[in-house]
Formats: structure tokens, sequence, C-alpha cells
């Protein structure tokens, strides 16, 4: 009797205590489902929402989701709704709804996709929000610029003389190669030099733990993003892979500690430190001008480590299987190589780049139909108005290219590879968000210009000397990202040209 009284005492105090909070939390809720299902989307069930009419395998999950914004394609729909538990999910499918978001100064914050990865990345600028968010991106943006990125490729022919070294092995052995391994190798290489002033020459280094660790922690995550009862950390620990994403993220956190502490004895020690380049000395520096602390300088280490390496390396892997599918492309490729180049193997200097349209275009073609980054978003600050929606505030907007590439009403025919697309006179025809591969607006990726100076240069070295090439026919690669593949890996082969 005394127990059932203290627990009534306590839920009255409690219910009292906290009466307005749990008034509003009730309001929130029910306008987020009153104004929620006023967009279009699938009908969703009690306590799982859609959540268990998605889940299966990464391709399946793809795949129904594919069918559910098809759709929303053909009715012309700007938005697409899902329900994950009581989380709101909103996808954008046309460009005017795209560009509400992406032209926000005040709408940055990212969406809950990337709660997996704030162990790892904290508060580095992909994960950050607010005015920290703004006062990031405005010192980080000078180490981006043109004269700056000028100076990395050194780095990048370095890395791709590396590699065109190596390929010599894979052809004498008729050997083929999965594209997306050895390009992370490529990549990290780039990066670790880059970012840190460190030769890493993971390329000649069959274990890399870093590399290891990364390709696990991406391999989690999916799981983590469709399972509602993974957003709860006790259940993730206990039932989930709480303990696995964390062991691989403390090694990936040790080798980049272990960098910043040595290149900081270095930054302080060493008169040469000025002429060092690095993304991680341009930081250093701004420890000493701008009052950054150690962590400051962690998060956004780890953050170009991380982002920098894995998305370049999905690129270019991409990039090598459509050049091996489709020789006739190829082909011209190689011959605007030769026309700037013939028959020298010199570097690849920046004023090279702008005289290679095609293979710009080949780029962004491959871009398109082997996605980078299957979906980014944003987490709602504030109720908004859409294309004559209301979407609630905590509202998790989501742009999804893996499915707004393969519009047909943007894109004809949009399952073949046609680089054509993106000649001048018809990317004119298309809004300028009806293709966002980097993101748009003030929180777009701030690395682009670096990944496709990188690939671009890797890919001149590699044409000039071999040819690519593949016994799986196009559609062993299903049109979308890695993430989503029912099989593993991007073979390529190698052949010498004469």
């Amino acid at each position: 009797m005394i127990i059932l009284l203290s627990t009534i005492t306590f839920l009255f105090l409690f219910l009292t205590k906290n009466f307005r909070k749990i008034t509003s939390w009730w309001h929130e809720s029910r306008r987020k489902v009153e104004l929620g299902e006023k967009i279009p989307g699938p009908r969703g069930y009690p306590v799982f929402g859609n959540m268990l009419a998605l889940m299966g395998t990464p391709n399946e999950m793809k795949k129904k989701l594919d069918k559910e914004n098809n759709i929303g394609f053909e009715n012309n729909d700007p938005l697409r709704r899902y329900w994950i538990g009581n989380d709101l999910l909103v996808y954008i499918l046309r460009a005017d709804a795209a560009k509400v978001i992406f032209d926000s100064n005040i709408e940055i914050s990212k969406g809950s996709m990337y709660d997996f990865f704030s162990e790892l990345l904290a508060e580095g600028l992909v994960t950050s929000d607010g005015e920290k968010w703004k006062e990031r991106r405005r010192l980080l943006t000078p180490t981006f610029h043109f004269n700056m990125l000028k100076k990395y490729f050194d780095v990048y022919n370095s890395s791709s003389r590396v590699m065109v070294e190596n390929i010599k092995e894979f052809v004498e052995n008729n050997r083929e190669i999965d594209a997306f391994t050895y390009c992370k190798k490529i990549t990290l290489d780039v990066i670790c030099e880059t970012a840190m002033g460190v030769k890493l020459n993971a390329q000649n280094d069959s274990e890399n733990h870093y590399l290891e660790a990364c390709n696990k922690l991406n391999d989690l995550f999916l799981n983590y993003f469709i399972n509602i009862f993974y957003k709860i950390t006790f259940f993730y620990y206990l039932f989930g892979d709480g303990f696995e994403r964390k062991r691989n993220i403390e090694i990936m956190k040790k080798f980049t500690n272990n960098v910043i502490k040595e290149k900081a004895k270095y930054f302080n020690e060493s008169n040469e430190a000025e002429n060092d380049n690095s993304f991680l000395s341009n930081l250093l520096t701004l420890k000493g001008t701008n009052n950054w602390t150690d962590e400051d300088i962690r998060e956004e280490v780890d953050t170009f480590m991380f982002a920098g390496h894995e998305t370049s390396a999905t690129l270019l892997s991409f990039l090598w299987w459509a050049l091996a599918c489709h020789q006739d492309v190829q082909e011209k490729v190689y011959n605007e190589l030769y026309s700037v180049y013939g028959d020298e193997k010199r570097d690849v200097f920046p004023e090279d780049l702008p005289k290679l349209p095609y293979l710009d275009m080949v780029i962004k073609e491959t871009v398109r139909m082997y996605v980078i980054v299957p979906m980014y978003g944003r987490s709602l600050k504030n109720e908004i108005e859409i294309c004559g929606f209301t979407i609630p505030k905590g509202t998790d907007i989501l742009f999804c290219p893996m499915h707004t590439n393969f519009n047909p009403k943007i894109f004809p025919d949009p399952h073949t590879f046609d680089p054509y697309r993106f000649l001048p006179e018809n990317i004119a025809k298309r809004n300028a968000y009806d293709f966002t591969p980097f993101s748009a607006g003030p929180r777009n990726c701030i690395g682009q210009k670096f990944a496709i100076n990188e690939v671009k240069t890797v890919i001149v070295w590699l044409i000039r000397q071999y040819k690519l090439t593949t016994k799986k026919d196009e559609s062993y690669i299903e049109h979308c990202s890695l993430m989503f593949q029912k099989n593993e890996g991007v073979p390529v082969m190698f052949e010498k040209r004469l």
C-alpha cells in the first residue's frame, strides 16, 4: 500500500512539474502527423510507420524506395513522405522544392542520418550547424581556394605515378581487381599527404587498419539508418552493432590523433613548417591566430580524412567502371588526352584541365548514374512551406540523388550512359537544382574542386598508358550507390596501350 501511494504521488508530482512540456510535446506530435499525412506517400502503420515495408537487404531497400519515388515522379509530386516510427522523412523530388532548402541560410542543420558518424566527426564541418558551422566554413574556405588547390597537384601526380607502376603487375598477371578497393588506397594516399603532410603509401600496403575500419563503419551505417530501435543507444549496444562501431571509430581516431601530435611537434619546432601546405598545417596556423583548440583541429582532420577519401574513391572507381564498359567513350577520352599531351607522360598541371571538356562531361554522367553520396539531408529547425505543403519542424528532409538522377522527365532514357547530356546547351535546358551531386547553396561540398582535380589527374595518368576493360556486363553494377549493391566490388582489368 505504501509503495502504491508513493508511486501515485511520484507520478502526480512528475506530471504536474512537466505538464507544459508534455502538453507541448503532444501538440507538436499531433501537428506533425496531421501535416505529414497531407504529403503524398505510402500508408504507414502504428509504431513502425513504413519501416517494416522498407526493411531488407540494402539492394532490396533501394528497389522499394525506387518503386515508391517513381510514383512521385509520375505524378510530378514535389515531395514524398515516409514514416520511420514517429520520425517524419520527406524526400525532395523536384528542383523547385530543393531550391527552398538549398537557398536557405537558416535551415542548415544536417539530418539525423549523420548521427551515426557523430562519435567520429563530432562537430566538424560536415556535422556542425548554426553559428559554429558558419564560423568554421568562413575560416576553412580559403584552404580550398584555387591558389591553394594548385599546390596539391604534386601530390595528385606522385600518387598517380605509383598507381601506373602498380598496374604493370596487374597487366602482366592478367589480373582482375576491385576498382573500389584500389581507388580507396589512391585517395587515402592523396588525402593523408594533402591533409596531414604524411606519406602513407597505402597503395603498397596490403593491410591498412584505418582503411579496414572505415570500410566496416560504412557497412554498419545502413542498418543503423533504417532501424528506429538503434536510435536508442541502449538498444543499439544491446542488439545492434554499437560496440563494433565504437571499436572501428577508435581505430580511425587513434591514427589521426597520432599524426596530429607528431605534426604539431614538427610545426612548433621546425623552421621549415611554413613551407608545409597541408590542410593540418593550415589548421595549426588557425590555432595560433583564431584560438582553435586541439579538439577543433581533430574534428576537422577526421572530417576531411573520412569524407575526402571515401567520396573521391567512389567517384574514381565508378569512372573506371564506366570507361571499361563503354569503350567508345574511353577512346574519345584518350583522343582528347592525346590532343593535349601527345606522347608525353609529363605531370598534370591545373591549366591542363580546362582543355579536357569531354572528360568533364564523362565525369558528370558517371556521377549521375553511379551516385557518390546516395542521400543527404537537413533537419528542419522551423516549420516551413515547400510547394504548397507545410513541413513541421523536426522533419528530416532528404535529398536522394540515387532516385532524382533517374527521373525520366529530367534525364530521358536515364539508364543509358550518355556524356552528351552535359553539353552546355543541354545543361541550359535543365534547372540548376535538377543535378546537385555535391549538394548546393551555403552547405555545398567545400572540397568538390579538390576531389574533381584529383580524379581528373588520376584518369589522365591511367588512360594515357592503359586501357580499362571488364569481363562483366554493364548490368553487373546496378545503377546506384555502392552502398546498395547486391554484388561486391567493381571488377576491372587493364591492357597496356601500344
